[in-house]
């Protein structure tokens, strides 16, 4: 990690609406008014996915309703989350998240914040404060693979400070608006997996996968129906020559059709050239994925890029005796499904390969209706991939009201202002008087 800036200067230089507060609030260190917990370094020889001991909560278990891994070993009691407790994932994209599952083990990389004294600050309070700043020190963090933070980080945040009666009128209102977005979110979340799920059903409708095969209908091998090729092997030989080509491999293939925009290059004498060199019609295919439903992911070649090749992270398909929008939705289901990736080889890595691929079956249609069964089914993935860009838009709206309820409470315009509140100065002041003393070190004499 590393962070260029203090929490100071990241919130005084930051245009975050959402770091702006009112002008009668105060801000206060978060670890003046809560106590930080960081977890503890647990042996992983103790770790176990049983049941034993007691459930450890990981980052990948900040936002979740349980833990997956348990511990076995000894701990410190000051280690223990309760059920209520917030914490925060010190990796990655830096969540806070209150825990709401069984007393766990908090492990090292994830921090258990709790308030000290609920007349000074409100805990529900703290938890749509935190986020933010968050956010703000993970944009300004750079780092080569995962960004860290700090506990010391986390406790020099710079945290707004309202009147502490105002805090609870900003819980309320701000519940009040987040509860109708949150059931606006879940209804579009399922329209969304019910999408998926259309989805599924015109394919395997369409391919009849689920019953018998229709009369006139017929099970063939892919090799049987199409020509199978395996993509070219990189090897340093071939990062330079005299003959260097534009090819393709598993990172230009995606559900939404091929990623042209970082296409890599390497030789290709004359016989590789023709043996490899891609036609449009072609079907490419993923070779291997670490996840099932990814291995055999298809996308068709146009012919946009000239005299362009393939990589053998790759499999091609050229049809010879069924129609191209046929076999690439059968492709698709076959992929989608995990059919390709049942069929792979590989524990980690599943490569589904020339001959796997070769031999996998396909139901074909007579000739003359497969054209008519890609053409409804076009259709029909059209109208679901235009609802689910309309969901999605949606969804992004919903998230940037929830930003915009945050920043109207953080800013003091949410909840009207009450004369009887104890102003947040004497509050901080309060704050202040009860922040523990720390000792002197006297400096040792040489």
């Amino acid at each position: 990690m590393t962070l260029r800036l203090s929490p100071d200067a990241i919130v005084a230089e930051s245009s975050s609406p959402l770091l702006t507060i009112a002008p009668w609030w105060e801000r206060c260190r978060l670890g003046d008014v809560a106590e930080i917990t960081n977890g503890a370094a647990f042996k992983s020889a103790q770790f176990n996915t049983q049941g034993h001991g007691l459930p450890l909560i990981r980052i990948r278990d900040v936002g979740q309703a349980q833990a997956s891994t348990h511990y076995s070993g000894d701990y410190e009691p000051r280690h223990l989350v309760e059920s209520g407790d917030l914490i925060v994932g010190m990796d990655g994209d830096f969540r806070i998240a209150r825990w709401n599952g069984n007393q766990s083990l908090l492990n090292q990389r994830v921090c258990r914040i709790r308030v000290r004294a609920h007349d000074r600050y409100s805990d529900r309070f703290l938890e749509y404060v935190v986020q933010p700043y968050l956010d703000e020190i993970h944009k300004v963090t750079s780092a080569v693979t995962v960004k860290h933070l700090s506990p010391r980080t986390i406790n020099d945040l710079p945290i707004p400070l309202p009147p502490r009666s105002e805090q609870e009128r900003l819980v309320a209102a701000i519940e009040e608006h987040l509860s109708r977005l949150d059931a606006a979110e879940a209804t579009l979340r399922q329209t969304l997996t019910r999408l998926d799920t259309l989805r599924s059903s015109i394919l395997t409708d369409s391919f009849h996968t689920h019953r018998e095969i229709p009369a006139g209908w017929e099970e063939r091998a892919i090799a049987e129906v199409a020509r199978v090729q395996l993509g070219r092997q990189r090897s340093p030989q071939h990062h330079s020559g005299e003959q260097m080509r534009p090819y393709l491999r598993a990172a230009n293939v995606s559900w939404n059709g091929l990623l042209l925009d970082d296409v890599k290059t390497m030789n290709f004498d004359d016989a590789d050239f023709e043996k490899y060199r891609l036609a449009p019609g072609d079907l490419l295919l993923n070779e291997a994925s670490g996840s099932p439903n990814e291995v055999g992911k298809p996308a068709i070649w146009d012919g946009q890029i000239e005299d362009c090749c393939f990589q053998n992270t790759l499999l091609r398909l050229r049809p010879q005796d069924v129609a191209l929008r046929y076999l690439y939705w059968y492709c698709h289901l076959s992929a989608r499904s995990g059919e390709f990736g049942e069929a792979g080889r590989g524990v980690n890595i599943r490569h589904l390969g020339k001959q796997g691929l070769a031999r996998f079956p396909i139901r074909l249609a007579p000739r003359d209706i497969q054209d008519g069964i890609a053409a409804r089914i076009d259709v029909q993935m059209q109208s679901a991939e235009e609802l689910q860009r309309t969901v999605r838009v949606a969804l992004d709206r919903v998230a940037t009201l929830r930003r915009a309820v945050l920043a109207e409470a953080f800013s003091g315009r949410l909840v009207p202002q009450d004369p009887d509140d104890e102003p947040a100065s004497v509050l901080l002041e309060r704050i202040a008087a009860s922040r523990p003393s720390r000792p002197t070190r006297r400096k040792a004499r040489t």
